[in-house]
């Protein structure tokens, strides 16, 4: 016998034999105990090269063995070998996943986070070290997101369960063979899958420290023109169709016009959008720093670009500000053609002018704060809640200046959403009252379209206990017995689409309350409700639910995201405002 494994002499003869003890839930299928195969050489080296593919050709026999014993009576899905797949194949099988991977963080990129920057850039290198090693390919992620992309792709999976290891927590019912998962073609994928993982951190990354440039880091992922592209008249137009546009409030509308009215002026309706690069959109925000306040009212009868010509005083320009959000205008049209496959990259994103002063970050509402506007004469008693609500009197009026105030510290929903809520959007869901934020449709006139400001902003939020006490179910059921369609239809939308009017009467309203500061307006509310969900120690899947918010991270990819209405419930039950006394609001 030979000290090297698998490696034997028989008597006789000088030839070196591959040697090895057949498993023992094997024997039945090979028929022994043992099996012999001769080399065909004496030479000791060259037999320890050949008995390495022996080993493995045996190895392979035993896998494919347990293979079939394993999959008798198991059903197979899909038609295609796996084995049978391109490498080009795998490859754009992993390119598109990625698409939609990238799609998604592109728009968390636009969401308000309620992480903040340090916490998220923990979040990424914590996965990213999981990452890191080339050879540990995240079967628990990768496997399951590959079997989905083969079975999308009709390659041929086994279906069953998985071994009780891997199944734990897991619903996947289809698996690859033992010998299609030691493949080229699978753990091709598997990398592919890992890589794209890993590009999305590092776009993330470079999200968050404000130098992405819509480049790819991985060439693999790096975006690909659709040959032949659009027309810049058809790409303006394609952006118009999409759905979502037609939420956007008018003032939004306006900011498109001026931007589309514009870039037709300078680059021409038939031009190539391929063909708009860097340089014209420098040249797009120059021409927009050069025109003035109001230039299409004011000159009529001239284009934008002659305006932008005209020699007026610096003093009569356009604000940095509004410079920014026509810039962000023509970005957005790019970045709808990047994600559209028509060009490859947006040529208009980072053109924004820099070191323009940004808004503020609104404070939360403090205690002291609270107790002085929900003791203004509005909630304890004045003469009315229109010109008169800071003036002490006996009326108690309950409408939307008594409500939206309300609502908002107890949902965190936002002045608009409330403004707009109708009174069937106030109903009991799975046995808990609740307020649905969801947009319209195109079938509703425009001026009384529901909007909401992100995607996930539509969502459902269980009434707080305390303003079933103090009487807003009644409030909503006092309005459907009088036929109104809007919850408070005393409030009105101005002249640029959003409830301006509310807004600026309650800048006034805190003012007379003796609390109005700089950092502070409605929007405090929202960040009075966020506090008050961590002091209570709300877990993060339901403060994003409730809130609206998105979290971002490769977790949003994994379960349903649902959260149901009697577990919300139960956070909702435990968020309150130590030291607010609202007992005078509450009625029998």
């Amino acid at each position: 016998m030979s000290r090297y494994t698998h490696l034997a002499q028989r008597k006789g003869s000088a030839n070196w034999y591959f040697k090895a003890k057949i498993p023992r839930d094997l024997v039945a299928a090979f028929g022994r105990e043992q099996v012999w195969k001769s080399l065909r050489t004496a030479d000791l080296a060259e037999a320890k090269r050949r008995v390495r593919d022996e080993a493995d050709a045996f190895d392979k026999q035993c896998r494919a063995i347990r293979d079939r014993a394993a999959s008798d009576g198991c059903d197979t899905v899909g038609s295609v070998a796996l084995t049978s797949l391109s490498e080009a194949a795998i490859e754009q099988m992993a390119v598109d996943w990625f698409s939609t991977v990238a799609a998604e963080g592109e728009q968390r990129a636009r969401m308000a986070v309620p992480l903040d920057r340090d916490e998220a850039l923990i979040s990424l290198g914590q996965e990213e070290a999981a990452l890191h090693d080339p050879n540990d390919l995240g079967l628990d992620a990768s496997y399951q997101t590959a079997i989905r992309l083969l079975r999308a792709n009709d390659v041929r999976l086994l279906q069953r369960q998985l071994n009780p290891i891997r199944s734990a927590g897991s619903p996947m019912p289809f698996v690859v063979s033992r010998e299609d998962a030691a493949s080229a073609q699978f753990r091709q994928l598997l990398a592919l899958l890992r890589r794209g993982r890993l590009e999305d951190i590092h776009r993330s990354r470079a999200r968050l420290a404000g130098d992405y440039q819509d480049v790819a880091f991985d060439p693999v992922f790096r975006p690909r023109a659709e040959p032949g592209g659009k027309t810049l008249a058809q790409a303006i137009a394609a952006f118009r169709a999409e759905p979502q546009r037609a939420t956007l409030i008018a003032k939004s509308q306006q900011t498109y016009d001026v931007v589309f009215r514009l870039a037709t002026e300078l680059f021409g309706a038939d031009r190539p959008i391929r063909e708009i690069g860097r340089e014209d959109c420098k040249t797009f925000r120059a021409t927009v720093q050069a025109l003035p306040t109001n230039a299409a009212k004011r000159f009529p009868k001239k284009t934008l670009v002659e305006v932008a010509g005209l020699d007026l005083p610096a003093s009569d320009r356009l604000h940095a500000t509004t410079v920014n959000h026509y810039v962000h205008g023509l970005s957005a049209l790019m970045n709808y053609a990047h994600h559209e496959g028509w060009i490859v990259q947006n040529p208009g994103k980072g053109l924004a002018i820099k070191g323009v002063k940004k808004r503020h970050r609104r404070d939360p509402f403090t205690a002291a704060e609270l107790t002085k506007i929900f003791k203004a004469p509005l909630y304890t008693g004045c003469v009315d809640d229109e010109s008169g609500y800071a003036k002490p009197g006996p009326n108690r009026p309950r409408r939307g200046r008594f409500w939206i105030p309300l609502i908002s510290l107890f949902t965190g929903m936002r002045q608009g959403e409330i403004a707009q809520l109708r009174t069937d959007d106030v109903r009991p869901f799975q046995g808990i009252l609740c307020i649905f934020i969801a947009a319209d449709g195109d079938d509703v006139d425009e001026a009384d379209r529901k909007r909401v400001k992100t995607e996930a902003g539509e969502r459902y939020v269980p009434v707080h206990p305390t303003l079933e006490q103090i009487g807003f179910a009644r409030h909503v059921e006092r309005m459907r017995k009088d036929g109104a369609e809007r919850l408070f239809p005393d409030i009105v939308r101005g002249a640029d689409g959003y409830f301006s009017p509310f807004s600026k009467w309650f800048s006034r309203f805190l003012a007379e309350a003796g609390v109005k500061r700089d950092r502070n307006a409605f929007h405090s509310f929202r960040h009075t409700f966020r506090d008050a969900m961590r002091e209570a120690s709300v877990p993060p899947d339901a403060v994003t639910a409730l809130g609206g918010w998105v979290r971002g991270g490769m977790e949003e990819h994994y379960g349903s995201g649902r959260i149901t209405a009697p577990v919300l419930c139960e956070h909702m039950q435990r968020i309150g405002y130590a030291g607010l006394d609202l007992s005078h609001l509450v009625t029998d």
